[in-house]
Order: C-alpha cells, then sequence, then structure tokens
C-alpha cells in the first residue's frame, strides 16, 4: 500500500488528472470496449466486468494484448461493432493520425463513442514513438471532419500545473540525497495547481492558454 502511494505521489499531474476524469465519466464505458493501446497505468480501475466485452488491443505483441493491431489499420475489426473506443494516451504515437480518427469512426456502432486524452504540453514520450501535439481546436476540427459529434472537452491542467510539473521532474532528476530535499515542495507545487482552476487563470489572456493536455469524449 506505501509502495503504491508512493508510486503515484510520484507519478506526473497529468496522469492524477486523468485517472479523476476517467472516474468522472466512467459511466460511459458499455457494451464492446476497444481499449486500444490498453495498458494498466495510474489508479483508474477499468470497468471491464460493468460491460459486455473488454477488447484490449496494442501494436506490440510483447504487451500480450487480445488484438496486435495499429489504430490507423483494423481491418481486422468489423463496421460498426464496437460501442466504445478507449484511446487513452494513444495518438500522439500515431503517424497516420487522421487515418486512425477515421478507422475509430468505422469501426464504431452508431451512436457509439470515442473516448480519448493526449498530451500537449509534455515531454516526448516515445512507445514505440511519439510523432505529434495538436492544440484542442485542431483536435475539434479533424474530429469534426470525420463525423464525430464532440460531448466533451476537458483541458487536462493549465499554466501551474505545466510548471510545477515541469519543476517536480527536475527535482527527481536531482542526485539522490539531493532531490529529498526538493520532496518537500511537492505540497505546495499540488496547491498552486489549484489555482488553475480558477476562473483568473482561465479566462487570463496568457496563462490560461498553456495546456497540459485533452480529455475528449465524441460522438458517431
Amino acid at each position: 500500500m506505501i509502495n503504491r502511494l508512493k508510486t503515484y505521489y510520484n507519478s506526473s499531474y497529468r496522469r492524477q488528472i486523468l485517472d479523476k476524469l476517467q472516474n468522472k465519466y466512467i459511466s460511459e464505458y458499455r457494451g464492446i470496449v476497444l481499449d486500444i493501446g490498453g495498458r494498466d497505468r495510474g489508479k483508474f480501475k477499468k470497468p471491464k466486468n460493468k460491460v459486455e466485452k473488454w477488447i484490449f488491443a496494442d501494436i506490440e505483441q510483447k504487451h500480450n494484448p487480445d488484438i496486435v493491431q495499429d489504430v490507423a489499420d483494423m481491418q481486422n475489426i468489423e463496421t460498426e461493432s464496437i460501442d466504445i473506443v478507449n484511446a487513452i494516451e494513444v495518438f500522439e504515437h500515431v503517424e497516420k493520425i487522421n487515418q486512425g480518427i477515421s478507422e475509430c469512426y468505422r469501426i464504431l456502432k452508431k451512436e457509439g463513442k470515442l473516448i480519448m486524452s493526449v498530451p500537449f504540453l509534455y515531454p516526448i514520450h516515445a512507445d514505440p514513438y511519439d510523432f505529434q501535439r495538436w492544440t484542442i481546436t485542431k483536435w475539434e476540427n479533424e474530429l469534426t471532419k470525420s463525423g464525430f459529434k464532440i460531448e466533451i472537452t476537458e483541458i487536462m491542467g493549465r499554466f501551474f500545473t505545466v510548471r510545477t510539473g515541469m519543476n517536480k521532474t527536475l527535482i527527481q532528476s536531482l542526485p539522490f540525497g539531493i532531490r529529498h530535499f526538493g520532496y518537500l515542495l511537492f505540497p505546495f507545487f499540488r496547491l498552486l495547481n489549484k489555482l488553475d482552476n480558477t476562473n483568473w487563470i482561465k479566462n487570463h489572456p496568457k496563462l490560461g492558454n498553456y495546456h497540459g493536455g485533452y480529455f475528449i469524449i465524441a460522438k458517431k
């Protein structure tokens, strides 16, 4: 239990926000769920026993998925056969991103939904590659062009979350012993992050434009 709390405490602020958002919208998961790149991370407990079927897909066999596939080429998935496509922290790793969006739209049933999250101001992390960062405007435009209707968009951290996330990474990268003094700042960072939820930051013409990432639910 202590190790789990320690791991979560040291996890990125975006991951902690993502866990909360997935719990907030957990009722969206239903029917047949295709979980693309769905390796278990963070504290969110996927409701696998609450849906008809949960299919884990990944581009690499080493992760032991139910299906090995690229989201941009899902020919082995029948058209309009999936209720929910879960693509959490996936699309930054997809080279043919528009093709991936179109494939998600194709395999979803009518009224089916795409639940997704992507980083914006966040370090490059290859898995196995990292190709791009899109703004929320770009995401909304491209999803709409593919036929999706945007139901929910959540900005995952603004100025303070981005800034304290960088500071946290710096502290964790310091030599053993020195970094432990920096850990004393972590509670202060968490307090600063709360400012991102205030209207002052959300409506600020400059500070409000720092985005850590996006959580989106789009309906077919």
